[in-house]
Order: C-alpha cells, then sequence, then structure tokens
C-alpha cells in the first residue's frame, strides 16, 4: 500500500469518527475523546554519500559459478582495493569490479577479472585497443567492436563496446596453469550477451560541495609549486593517468575529475618522487581505506591522516587528495604544504 494511500484511507477513518462523535452529541451521547490515530510525516530522503553502482547487473551475472568453473577450480570472489585511491577510482564512476581468485601463490595462481566501465566513449575505447597493451583480435562472430587478447599465444583476455557500456576481462594463470584454448572466447561470448542487452546506466552523482579536479599534471601542481612546496627542483613529469598508466578503465576516472601524476626532477642528482593524486567524490572510500596505524593531521582540508607508509590523506568538500614520494621526498611537513596548494588548484574553497 502506498504512504499516499495510507494516508487517505487514515483521514478517511478520522473523519467518520469526528463525525460520529457529532451525532452521539446531538443525541445527548456524550462524545468519544479518544484522539485520531496520528499521521506520521514520511522519512526524508538519504542523502547520498558515495556513488551507487551505474551497472544494472551482478558480478554473478557475468561470470556465473559454472562458466568460472570451466576456466579453473576453486575460483571465489576477491577484493580489488588497496589503500590508494586510484584503486577506488572505477567505484566512484559506478563501474562493476568483478574478480576471483583461486587464492593460490605463484606459479599455482589463477586470476580473473571482468571490469564494465558505464558511458566508456570510443575514443577511450580505441585508445586503449591501439595503445601500449598491443591492440586485440577482432572477434566478429560477437560483435564489431568485440576484440580477445593475447599475451602470450592463447587469447587470456577480451574487451568490448556498446553504445553505454565498456568492458575489459583478464585471465591470468599462473606459469605451472594452463587455460583451454577457447575460455576467454567462452567467457566474452557469455559477458557480451548479458552487457548487450542492459539498459543505459544509472546516474552520475555530483556532490555538494565538490571539487572541480584535474585533468593533467599541471592542473594538479605546477612546477613552481612542486619547487616551492614539495622540495622537488625542475620537476617533471614521469608517468601520469592515461594511456598504459591509466589505473581506471578506459579513463573513466574523467567523468568526475579524477587524476593522478608522478614527478621526478629534471636532475639525475637529485633523487626522489613526489606522487598526487584526487577523486573529487571520493571522501567516503577515503575513510574505508584508512589503514591500521594512521595518525590523524590538523589544519588540512576537512580531515586528513597519514598511513604507516608515509602516505598523506586529506578529505575535502566530500574530495579524496593522497600526496606521497619515494626516498623520502616529500618530507611530511612539505607534503602538508604542498596538498594545501593541490587543493586550491583542484577546487577547494574551504
Amino acid at each position: 500500500m502506498s504512504g499516499r494511500v495510507a494516508r487517505s484511507l487514515m483521514g478517511a477513518v478520522a473523519a467518520v469518527i469526528v463525525l460520529a462523535g457529532c451525532a452521539n452529541t446531538q443525541a445527548g451521547t456524550p462524545a468519544s475523546r479518544t484522539a485520531a490515530p496520528a499521521v506520521s510525516s514520511p522519512s526524508p530522503t538519504p542523502t547520498p554519500t558515495s556513488q551507487a553502482q551505474r551497472i544494472p547487473t551482478t558480478c554473478d551475472a557475468l561470470m556465473p559459478s559454472s562458466l568460472l568453473a570451466e576456466i579453473g577450480a576453486g575460483l571465489t570472489p576477491e577484493d580489488r582495493h588497496t589503500e590508494f585511491a586510484t584503486t577506488w577510482a572505477d567505484e566512484r564512476v559506478g563501474a562493476l569490479s568483478c574478480r576471483w581468485s583461486n587464492g593460490a601463490e605463484w606459479p599455482d595462481s589463477l586470476l580473473v577479472q571482468v571490469s564494465v566501465g558505464p558511458e566508456v566513449t570510443r575514443t577511450a575505447f580505441e585508445g586503449f585497443l591501439n595503445g601500449e597493451q598491443g591492440g586485440g583480435t577482432p572477434a566478429p562472430a560477437v560483435a564489431s567492436d568485440a576484440y580477445t587478447l593475447a599475451a602470450s599465444g592463447t587469447p587470456d583476455g577480451f574487451l568490448f563496446l556498446t553504445p553505454h557500456y565498456g568492458v575489459l576481462a583478464g585471465l591470468y594463470p599462473g606459469s605451472s596453469v594452463s587455460l583451454s584454448s577457447d575460455a576467454a572466447m567462452r567467457a566474452l561470448e557469455h559477458v557480451h550477451g548479458v552487457v548487450a542487452g542492459l539498459p543505459a546506466p544509472g546516474p552520475l552523482w555530483v556532490p555538494t560541495p565538490n571539487l572541480r579536479g584535474a585533468t593533467d599534471c599541471d592542473s594538479l601542481a605546477t612546477t613552481a609549486q612542486l619547487g616551492e612546496f614539495g622540495g622537488l627542483p625542475a620537476a617533471r613529469t614521469m608517468k601520469s593517468d592515461g594511456g598504459e598508466y591509466s589505473t581506471s578503465l578506459f579513463d573513466i576516472d574523467r567523468q568526475v575529475g579524477g587524476y593522478w601524476c608522478i614527478w621526478g626532477a629534471d636532475d639525475a642528482t637529485v633523487s626522489g618522487t613526489i606522487s598526487v593524486s584526487v577523486l573529487p567524490g571520493g571522501a567516503e572510500y577515503a575513510a574505508r581505506a584508512r589503514p591500521a596505524g594512521s595518525t590523524d593531521v590538523a589544519g588540512i582540508g576537512e580531515a586528513a591522516y597519514v598511513t604507516p607508509k608515509g602516505v598523506l590523506n586529506v578529505v575535502a568538500s566530500r574530495g579524496w587528495l593522497q600526496v606521497s614520494g619515494s626516498d623520502g621526498r616529500p618530507s611530511i611537513e612539505q607534503a602538508k604544504a604542498l596538498a594545501k596548494q593541490v587543493l586550491v588548484n583542484v577546487g577547494y574553497t574551504g
């Protein structure tokens, strides 16, 4: 029964009681003073604090147990998240990331991963297809935009694009584990059959307030800022979010302004690097990813902590910022100073 119908019925009951009371009073009978039942107010709609999954299916539907058993024995679900923001980028955009492992150590290990990203662009899909991973073999029997991947002869992965989704999957056996020659194709056929029939993805959550995020390394931090606040002279970009170094599925973190970059000194005598990543809307993940032994830091954003590995994590305007490095660079004080500047660069006004 809907809330509107329930309230209408309760109102009708209350009206009957009132009218009956009036009739009894007129007849000389004392009116009942029993109060009408209170009508409860509807509960307020909860304010979202993180992105809901936007893919209208499940990991079990993508890879049912019968299909997993054909690939290898003992495959069970496994979490893919770590304490680093880059491993949460797909979740922030509402992707469906599925991972199964047989739990064994190398060389007896077997890992299966399937990820479905919402609203993947053709440019991003073809950029991956024709990029560092080396292209794929067309699978026209499945679809015109479907490809198998093979690192060493036997197909061990696949990718495909549909009007609303991009999919990437990999089968990763240890050296003592053999895949059947048609394992990847069988998985491709099933997963494509599921995804191709899905409706459009759910909405992208935009928090209020929100960070603007970044689109390149300079919009995270300039060379001058890395020198002034991070203590890294003559900084140059070593790696950044894209191509073979992309940590989100087909660069879907761009949908929310997610980006990361690593800089080194343009001077061989200066060691160490600085890494910065931003994930707008990732505040809840920062709390979930916080490692044991982390310590709170005051005076940066709205909340901050440093992990036992020395990674500075900052929450601001519902976003998540990380600053870290190598070879003792940057110091904690330098990381704090740099983080304050990066927050300004990515749109924080608090």
